[in-house]
């Protein structure tokens, strides 16, 4: 006996069902990505031409490492350390442009 092949309801709830899962794996990641912190900090630190932002990170929930998120101009963040001195650095320098930047405006 062909089920499947008899009626084209069962593939079509099928097809329902496999689009509704789709759609909902799809919606976790964009959520997950949206909550998503720092687990390591970077080794490496970035000149401040480079970085556009920052973000403090505190320690709650899932999020169990301070850290300073900078954005930088391609859209990529970076984990760095909060007490690291060149952490501080970039941070100071953000500021000072933002500062700079508003006084010209």
């Amino acid at each position: 006996m062909r089920y499947w092949s008899a009626s084209k309801e069962p593939k079509m709830a099928c097809l329902k069902i496999y689009t509704l899962s789709f759609l909902i794996l799809i919606a976790f990641f964009v959520e997950t990505d949206a909550v998503s912190c720092c687990l390591s900090y970077t080794k490496h630190p970035r000149r401040c031409g480079i970085l556009k932002g920052y973000i403090i990170q505190n320690m709650t929930g899932s999020c169990d490492l301070a850290a300073i998120i900078f954005q930088t101009e391609k859209g990529k963040s970076i984990c760095a350390d909060p007490a690291q001195n060149w952490t501080q650095k970039r941070v100071a320098c953000l500021k000072y442009e933002s500062i700079s930047y508003q006084s010209l405006s």
